[in-house]
């Protein structure tokens, strides 16, 4: 069985579970585990800006923003290997943040993603459906540029990112 589908199990008999009405919130169980994210995942520099774009563009909260980029970067350092991620997290500052976080929801949700059905897990993990992944890539892509992330890089993120026609 998944980690996403035990959590939601787990979190569901706790609902179930509960002996008096108003005992648990669910929205209660999921903010704080999505806090969790946010207080644990110190954004700093030029990386807080991207993520108040993603907010603003796509109305998304911070943790999702914070989520979205992080799976979306997990899968890169996955594909690219170690030396594209210097050169990519040497270009903006904070963004090598967005790759660890520390969070348990991290450490289990966006961790070791290998494959783009594994970002399209941690964006439903988050509260998102597939189709936000091709929201978020031309926001993240054009920040990168901006930071001065070379073509070469920025094609084989494309590349990794989108999907094939």
């Amino acid at each position: 069985m998944n980690d996403i589908l035990k959590k939601f199990l787990f979190v569901s008999s706790i609902y179930l579970l509960a002996p008096a009405a108003g005992a648990f919130s669910l929205d209660s169980a999921l903010s704080s585990g999505t806090q969790a994210l946010t207080s644990t995942t110190e954004v700093t520099g030029e990386a807080q800006q991207l993520l108040g774009q993603l907010e603003g563009q796509l109305g998304v909260t911070e943790t999702q923003a914070i989520g979205g980029t992080s799976a979306l970067l997990q899968l890169a350092q996955s594909e690219l290997g170690t030396d594209a991620m210097s050169s990519l997290t040497s270009n903006a500052s904070g963004l090598s943040s967005l790759l660890g976080g520390g969070s348990s929801l991290t450490g289990s949700v966006l961790s070791n993603i290998s494959s783009m059905s594994g970002v399209t897990s941690a964006f439903s993990a988050l509260g998102m459906d597939s189709s936000m992944i091709q929201q978020f890539v031309p926001i993240v892509m054009s920040f990168l540029g901006d930071q001065g992330v070379g073509s070469s890089l920025l094609g084989q993120l494309q590349g990794l990112w989108t999907p094939a026609d």
